[in-house]
């Protein structure tokens, strides 16, 4: 393991998000499995990528063609140069905050993260061999994880094979101890790092 990607979406920050805390237990464990492991961190809480509109996304293919190596890039270049991708993110609205969804398609570039064959099948061109998504909820997510299917399917376009998801919920029902919860969690976060 030589390099993680670590998408932190944690929009309450690192005093206030349980997600950031249980991503931390994850990656804590990473550095103990692969002392040398370069860890980098998007952090989209002081993210500023726009939208990505019509004008913009022509803009963008146009850019691409020219200079490959721009800037605006650099999000699909993150994805697919990393072996591990981690995403941190509250379970918001049934899936996740809007900024995940912004990067998202800036890293969706073709060419980069993926390709087209002569035949017209569809490539991946990621090196991740995984990706792990995390989040926290204060119910219970049951069947309705949304976000971790939409992140499957992606990651299966980047050609990345394999996809695990990484929770802790019922954080705010009452009668729960959330501390007890996490502190699980954070136990099943050390055995994934291990498992992978």
């Amino acid at each position: 393991m030589k390099k993680i990607l670590f998408v932190n979406a944690c929009m309450r920050g690192a005093e206030q998000s349980r997600t950031w805390k249980l991503c931390q237990s994850f990656l804590n464990a990473c550095r103990g499995r692969w002392p040398e492991v370069e860890i980098q961190e998007r952090d989209l809480t002081a993210c500023d990528l726009p939208v990505l509109s019509g004008p913009m996304t022509a803009e963008r293919d146009r850019r691409f063609q020219a200079e490959p190596r721009d800037p605006m890039f650099d999000p699909a270049y993150e994805v697919a140069q990393a072996d591990l991708v981690v995403i941190g993110a509250p379970y918001w609205d049934l899936t996740f905050p809007a900024a995940l969804k912004i990067y998202l398609e800036w890293a969706s570039v073709l060419g980069i993260t993926f390709h087209y064959t002569r035949e017209g099948r569809q490539e991946g061109l990621s090196q991740a061999k995984e990706l792990v998504y995390i989040t926290t909820a204060g119910g219970v997510i049951g069947t309705k994880n949304f976000g971790f299917d939409y992140l499957k399917g992606l990651a299966a376009m980047f050609g990345i094979p394999s996809a695990w998801c990484l929770t802790a919920e019922g954080l705010d029902i009452q009668g729960n101890d959330p501390e007890a919860i996490l502190k699980e969690a954070q136990g099943r976060a050390a055995g994934l790092a291990a498992e992978l």
